[in-house]
């Protein structure tokens, strides 16, 4: 999987879940707290399901361990 690159608005930095594959998507939005999506709105426009890079990098970096435990055990 590659990690996205974080979208910057208004001194912040985040990702859209519609970003990401569904299944990954629905893996990370399951890994969240409830109230956790944000609704952005820049220049007119409104980005929805959107996440604070900093919780999606950590969700990254965990679920690309978990990934790599499990194909390591595959042999």
């Amino acid at each position: 999987m590659t990690k996205l690159i974080p979208i910057f608005i208004d001194g912040g930095k985040w990702i859209q879940l519609s970003q990401l594959s569904r299944d990954h998507a629905t893996k990370l939005k399951s890994f969240l707290p409830v109230g956790s999506l944000k609704k952005i709105m820049f220049q007119g426009s409104e980005f929805t399901d959107c996440v604070d890079f900093a919780t999606y990098e950590y969700w990254f970096r965990t679920y690309q361990v978990k990934e790599q435990r499990h194909a390591f055990l595959d042999f």
